[in-house]
């Protein structure tokens, strides 16, 4: 993470108190991801005014994903050179530029510019996260993962929460525009983030480690589990359950609901099972963290991953409307577990001069998965039906944790 600019970049140990600097990287990240993450709703309804087929909608809300194949190794290569501060000015400038060019009718040629755009800031975004963290909270990793988790996700839940009714009330372009303003708000904490994590003489690549941070290593995965996993996990949840559930919802409930005396749209109740999503990242990420910190990221994994299929397996099992919800919100919370714990797990062993390389190929592993899963849940869901998709996903899941009990699988 050395940087010719300013140097190697020099951090203070944290004392068992996560860095500030994670802190302000999640901030900037969270900005960054307004625009994406309200486009992901609001691009279906708008894509004729935009001038986009409809046939293009899915390519474009995908191509980001697909590209970060090609940036995220070239992120690792970047931070080899620059210190952190400066790709994440650009990814910032990025992020603005992009969300302010989806406020125009630029058709389908240029919303996928800007999708690429997005997706090489995201690269940068999310690979010198992690290295803030190795490289400043290495005592208190599980945490401070956690910690830029739920900091990050604060901009993916302002839009599933407010980004709607922003829209409604400013119009599409304006409100895309006040969010690429908001976005922009991170290029001027590059400025904290340069000071707080220059000049505190203290480089944490060359001391040593304690007790307890050696014990949770020896409970931690292994690197090519962490790789694997990641991209089976995210195929599964990012892929497959995120694009398709609204579909099951709409099976199993109908067009509309009871509940406590409100008629409830699909719409609703679909935006309200997606927001345990986003909010209990936010609210249950630094427990999780918290948790492998002290067990160590393989045992609560094991855990957390056998309790998701068991969510899978009722969602494929049991078509009542109470059921589908509560156990999707269950599977929810027990993916945003099972992250920071995967996070946690490559981090400890991508310490050193390889670091950004080695989180880079874990990242590349998370998108490959996300990206596949809704084209393989779609193809197999329309052939088979969803809830057989569903079984297959949870058994999947299964043999994800069977694999993380054997010996290979420890770190």
């Amino acid at each position: 993470m050395g940087g010719r600019n300013d140097g190697a970049v020099k951090a203070m140990a944290s004392g068992g108190r996560v860095h500030p600097a994670v802190i302000t990287i999640s901030a900037m990240l969270a900005l960054g991801l307004l625009g994406d993450s309200l486009l992901y709703s609001v691009l279906p309804l708008y894509a004729e005014e935009l001038g986009i087929p409809v046939i293009m909608v899915g390519w474009i809300l995908s191509i980001n994903r697909w590209i970060r194949l090609l940036s995220n190794p070239i992120a690792a290569r970047t931070f080899d050179r620059f210190a952190v501060h400066g790709p994440v000015f650009f990814s910032s400038l990025g992020a603005a530029v992009s969300t302010a060019a989806y406020a125009f009718p630029l058709g389908s040629i240029g919303f996928l510019a800007a999708r690429v755009v997005w997706g090489f800031a995201f690269s940068h975004f999310r690979l010198g996260g992690y290295l803030v963290v190795m490289r400043t909270s290495r005592s208190v990793m599980g945490l401070a993962m956690g910690v830029r988790q739920a900091v990050a996700r604060m901009g993916s839940a302002f839009t599933v929460i407010a980004g709607g009714l922003l829209i409604d009330t400013l119009g599409y372009q304006n409100g895309m525009l006040l969010l690429a303003g908001a976005s922009a708000l991170g290029l001027p904490l590059t400025v904290f983030l340069r000071r707080q994590l220059h000049g505190t003489g203290v480089d944490l690549q060359e001391t040593g480690t304690n007790r307890r941070e050696q014990e949770v290593v020896r409970w931690t995965l292994a690197p090519w589990f962490c790789c694997g996993a990641s991209f089976f996990t995210q195929l599964v949840s990012a892929g497959l359950v995120v694009s398709s559930l609204s579909v099951l919802l709409q099976e199993r409930i109908g067009q509309s609901a009871q509940l406590a005396g409100l008629t409830l749209g699909i719409a609703t109740i679909a935006g309200l099972v997606f927001s345990a999503h986003w909010l209990s990242a936010l609210v249950l990420s630094p427990a999780a963290g918290w948790i492998a910190d002290r067990l160590g990221r393989r045992r609560p994994f094991i855990a957390v991953t056998i309790l998701q299929a068991a969510a899978l397996f009722i969602l494929a099992g049991v078509d009542w409307a109470a059921v589908t919800i509560t156990s999707a919100v269950l599977f929810f919370v027990l993916s945003n577990f099972q992250r920071v714990l995967m996070d946690a797990a490559a981090a400890d062993t991508a310490q050193g001069h390889d670091g950004a390389r080695l989180i880079s190929r874990y990242n590349s592993f998370q998108d490959l998965g996300a990206a596949s899963g809704p084209i393989l849940g779609y193809s197999l869901g329309a052939a088979v039906g969803f809830s057989t998709v569903y079984a297959a996903a949870a058994l999947l899941v299964l043999a994800v944790a069977a694999v993380a009990v054997s010996r290979r699988a420890a770190g």
